[in-house]
């Protein structure tokens, strides 16, 4: 299988002279899988505020390009000859009556709306991303859930609502990400779970050996170039399995 940086080469051609990205994009797809739109739900490692940067990207990556998102999509886009549509994240807008607004984005950080808050959460919270009628999504959190309140019942009910919700909106293939940083095999077992009970269009992604080896750690304790590689190789594998879809 070609490596996340040899795919990228091919992607980068794929995209040079395609036009009307998102027209083509509803035609693309990825052996069994549609894969014209994709979705990222997900916390620091997946978007995050950046110094002196109008939008956002995951955390420690040098660039947008270098973080596990745009590598993957680049990875899809070489294997489809499509052009997955990658909105740029901005930070979301707080009203006077105290709503919360998310930004356009089919990328962006949900510590907040489901790691802090998942007993709290409702569909209202990610309408835009809803919108987006994603075909396959990548939730990416779990790092962030308080240890010192955490309510086992009461999280895998907003997690059972989060999945219902994006199924009722597109019935994307979802690919579950287990924890990166830290570990906390109580809710991996939950993803886990989950996961079983449908596994036609949800897949646990064990991504544990990224975080346990210290040289694919940089800045701020978050996986730096080389672990954000590591991340999307190991979804691309994961999605290319789900679809059937050789990994030559």
């Amino acid at each position: 299988m070609k490596s996340i940086s040899e795919v990228l080469v091919l992607a980068v051609c794929a995209c040079v002279g395609s036009q009307g990205g998102e027209a083509r994009s509803a035609e693309t797809r990825l052996g069994a899988l549609e894969a014209g739109k994709i979705l990222f739900l997900g916390n620091s490692i997946t978007a995050v505020p950046q110094r002196d940067e109008p939008v956002w990207w995951g955390l420690s990556a040098t660039t947008p390009a270098t973080d596990y998102a745009h590598l993957l999509v680049g990875a899809l886009d070489a294997k489809t000859g499509g052009h997955l549509t990658m909105l740029p994240t901005t930070a979301p807008t707080t009203h006077e009556d105290g709503t919360v607004e998310q930004c356009e984005s089919n990328v962006i950080n949900i510590a907040d709306v489901f790691e802090r808050g998942y007993a709290s959460y409702t569909a209202a919270k990610i309408s835009k991303q809803l919108a987006w009628k994603a075909d396959i999504v990548i939730l990416q959190f779990g790092e962030n859930i308080p240890p010192q309140t955490f309510n086992a019942d009461v999280f895998m009910q907003g997690l059972r609502q989060l999945v219902a919700d994006l199924k009722e909106s597109s019935n994307p293939h979802m690919f579950v990400t287990g924890y990166i940083l830290g570990a906390n095999p109580a809710v991996d077992e939950m993803k886990r779970t989950l996961c079983q009970e449908d596994p036609s269009h949800r897949v646990f992604v064990d991504l544990s050996s990224v975080g346990q080896d210290a040289s694919n750690i940089g800045d701020y304790g978050h996986p730096n170039d080389r672990g954000m590689a590591l991340i999307a190789d190991t979804l691309f594998r994961a999605i290319l399995a789900h679809s059937g879809t050789s990994t030559k």
